[in-house]
């Protein structure tokens, strides 16, 4: 038994967060300097009179997880038998263009490349009713649609929608859609339209950058192509312009700089919102090593929406890309605020619920705990649209944290992982070497929150008006 704790200053202050009660103690530096010492193992008699102050109020006690289980096993089957809010389908592996980091594009383990394989009528309808028996609790489903390139399976589209209107005509149902904008001719913003489909457009910025990355399989860029079906759709459908959003992936050595001025400057698209990722590490068969410049550029952007937030910046020239990143210090904040202590059977956040939180079936019918995960996996398969979920795999990777079970009971970043099971994904197997190798990025990811919160306080932010 330990006392597991972080110490951290800013600027403003120095701090202790205490895992066992998911806070943060502003302190004096007399006691920073014993918590300090208190967190390498040094502890002399006079840090042990500062630990006991603390612990007499109900902080810094000896950490208690006896066990490593999620709390959401005990009622896992119910949940997949009943509570199944989303299910995406894969209706086919074609796709008309050929991104350099894609990941089908054979440059990661255990993922499938691209291929002419798409899903039937017969097994779309099959995930419909899938889903529907298994959502009896949730007022409003949602049915996600994706690829490879779903437009090219436009009329599959049709005879699935057809088939949900008849025999669901009582259900509440959203539809979500994910492209590449290439294929947005009038069948496909027709039908779109008429189902009130929200529509997320992969999009990297301006020409030069997202002809380097997003090309047909000649080697063409896409940017003409996509930007002129946004800008049709914007002026004669301004009803499904209004459902589009926007997916930039910022790949290594891009100019982070000139993909926010683009959707900041660029008419068609300014008044949509737009997001920002990653190219993903996981599983990649050769090292994604993002320069100094993108880490300059991302604590420079997420700073200025701090700064707004405590009303020093000018809010209109924060980035939109970075947009979310306000909303994610707020929840980090609320889970904080919340009065809860670590119980003797707990597990490290990070996994969702597999199967329930947003399944996805490939075009066979195999079931993944979502569409980011290696479909060439075993370990990540959790079942399949005839058979149903496999219980027994969907609780193995919600419980990942077992792999890893005695590092994480003494890790301070326990309640704010952020490793799913995709970051363990070894192939046939779920793997103690890769969790344990991505750690760092899950302690640096909560670090983070954490100074961002203590920033904002320090300079009287209402955290509950973000």
């Amino acid at each position: 038994m330990a006392v597991v704790i972080k110490t951290l200053q800013t600027p403003g202050g120095k701090y202790v967060y205490d895992r066992a009660t998911h806070k943060k103690l502003r302190v004096n530096d007399d006691e920073y300097a014993s918590f300090l010492r208190i967190e390498a193992g040094t502890v002399s008699e006079s840090d042990e009179i500062v630990l006991k102050r603390y612990q007499d109020q109900g902080y810094c006690t000896d950490s208690e997880i006896e066990e490593i289980r999620h709390p959401a096993s005990t009622l896992l089957q119910y949940r997949l038998d009943s509570r199944v809010a989303q299910l995406t389908m894969q209706i086919t592996q074609d796709c008309n263009l050929r991104c350099s980091y894609c990941a089908y594009s054979g440059a990661y383990e255990n993922q499938r490349s691209h291929s002419k394989k798409t899903m039937s009528v017969k097994t779309m309808k099959k995930c419909v009713d899938f889903l529907m028996e298994r959502s009896r609790e949730i007022s409003e489903v949602v049915i996600g649609i994706y690829g490879g390139e779903p437009l090219l399976e436009i009329d599959k589209m049709q005879e699935c929608i057809d088939y949900i209107n008849e025999k669901y005509t009582n259900r509440g149902i959203r539809y979500t859609l994910t492209t590449n904008g290439t294929l947005f001719d009038e069948d496909a913003i027709r039908i779109l339209e008429n189902n009130n489909f929200d529509v997320n457009i992969s999009f990297d910025g301006p020409e030069e950058l997202h002809d380097a990355n997003r090309v047909y399989a000649d080697g063409r860029g896409s940017f003409n192509d996509i930007m002129n079906r946004i800008e049709y759709i914007r002026e004669n459908h301004p009803k499904l312009f209004s459902k589009i959003s926007f997916l930039s992936v910022i790949a290594p050595g891009v100019d982070y700089a000139c993909v926010n001025n683009f959707f900041v400057a660029t008419d068609v698209i300014e008044s949509r919102t737009a997001a920002v990722n990653t190219v993903s590490q996981y599983s990649a068969k050769e090292s994604v090593v993002y320069d100094d410049l993108y880490y300059t550029t991302y604590t420079y952007q997420s700073m200025k929406h701090l700064l707004a937030a405590v009303g020093l910046y000018d809010k209109s020239k924060t980035s939109k890309l970075f947009g979310t990143y306000i909303g994610g210090v707020k929840r980090f904040y609320e889970g904080m605020a919340k009065n809860s202590r670590l119980l003797k059977t707990a597990h490290p956040g990070g996994p969702c619920v597999p199967g329930v939180m947003r399944p996805f079936v490939a075009v066979d019918g195999s079931i993944y705990p979502c569409e980011r995960v290696s479909e060439g996996s075993d370990a990540m398969k959790i079942g399949h649209i005839d058979t149903g979920f496999d219980l027994q795999k969907a609780d193995e990777l919600l419980n990942v944290g077992k792999l890893t079970a005695e590092e994480c009971k003494n890790c301070w970043a326990f309640r704010e992982c952020v490793l799913c099971c995709a970051a363990s994904d070894g192939g046939d197997e779920l793997s103690r070497e890769l969790r344990l190798s991505r750690c760092v990025d899950s302690t640096n990811s909560m670090l983070e929150n954490l100074k961002a919160t203590c920033l904002l306080q320090e300079y009287g932010c209402d955290m509950s008006s973000l």
